[in-house]
């Protein structure tokens, strides 16, 4: 008796500790749910490729900071480990090209749905390892995908006597754009489950690919003549959105998520991925007036949240 009793302050505290971490899991995602709505108001005032060299510059250094307190590696160390590291400059080309993908569906079209399409990713993660690798699919992967394309085609048509009616070109090409940066990112988790990096900590990727990223769009912003004079009008309202963009998602988002997965499980973390929907479309209408109009709407939006929910939360616990 005395024992269970003594043993009862440390479960407390590992149980309080636990869930602090799981906290800063749910505020991560839901940071993360914000990127589409705010990215896209911000590119109403600025280029969005300069955009996202000071962004992913945010992370680099959110990486740096990170290696220096948990990696302790030198200068010299750090350039030799980077030059001979092959596949983590694969990694970069794969991430640096699934932001483009990203900043781009989103100024096609509605900000609300390029996040409805990332949702999808679980399911393509467990189809590329059953295509490419062979491996079988986790349970219930297939009756998941089925309801949760239900849940989209739902969210997306709001009339149906004309279902054509709701899209324009550019939202087609805005929903294939997402959709190739969805397989990207499916294609990014299976290289990181296969790559051997076990010299490599978090905070030095980070920084990594956040350096190749920044270098990759400064390229990309001078080679397409974009206007960087556009930054010298932007109004008080866009730099509290950009600002929130730079610092609050790639800065403050990627350090939360971080320090989550430092002390929770990471399957955790993931099975929150759905609530970025929920951030996504309080945002998106607050901010772009991309509401969902009909009940038929918000059903489909809670079909696909209960759904990836579900399956992620069934593969954890397998």
């Amino acid at each position: 008796m005395m024992g269970d009793m003594a043993t009862q302050p440390k479960t407390f505290t590992r149980w309080r500790g636990v869930s602090w971490y799981v906290g800063l899991g749910l505020l991560g995602q839901l940071i993360w749910g914000s990127y589409p709505p705010m990215a896209k108001r911000a590119l109403m005032e600025v280029p969005k490729f300069s955009l996202l060299l000071f962004a992913t510059a945010a992370t680099a250094l959110v990486g740096l900071g990170v290696m220096w307190r948990e990696e302790p590696r030198s200068a010299r160390q750090v350039v030799g480990f980077l030059w001979h590291e092959k596949t983590l400059w694969a990694l970069a080309f794969v991430v640096a090209l699934r932001s483009v993908t990203n900043i781009s569906a989103i100024a096609l079209t509605r900000a609300t749905w390029v996040q409805l399409i990332y949702l999808m990713t679980p399911f393509m993660v467990a189809l590329l390892g059953v295509g490419l690798f062979g491996e079988p699919a986790p349970r219930y992967t297939y009756e998941a995908l089925a309801l949760s394309t239900l849940g989209a085609v739902l969210t997306l048509v709001a009339d149906w006597s004309n279902v054509l009616a709701g899209f324009s070109t550019r939202d087609f090409v805005g929903l294939g754009v997402a959709g190739l940066s969805m397989l990207l990112l499916a294609v990014y988790f299976q290289v990181v489950r296969r790559s051997s990096r076990q010299n490599a900590g978090r905070g030095l990727i980070m920084f990594q690919q956040g350096l190749a990223m920044t270098v990759t769009y400064a390229a990309i912003s001078v080679f397409a003549g974009e206007d960087w004079g556009a930054w010298l009008h932007v109004s008080w309202e866009g730099w509290l959105v950009i600002a929130w963009v730079v610092g609050g998602i790639f800065a403050l988002g990627n350090f939360v998520q971080i320090t989550a997965l430092s002390g929770a499980n990471a399957a955790l973390i993931t099975s929150m991925m759905p609530l970025r929907l929920v951030s996504a479309i309080a945002l998106g209408w607050w901010l772009l007036g991309e509401r969902l109009a009909t009940p038929l709407q918000w059903l489909g939006a809670a079909l696909v949240l209960a759904t990836v929910s579900g399956y992620l939360w069934l593969q954890r616990q397998e």
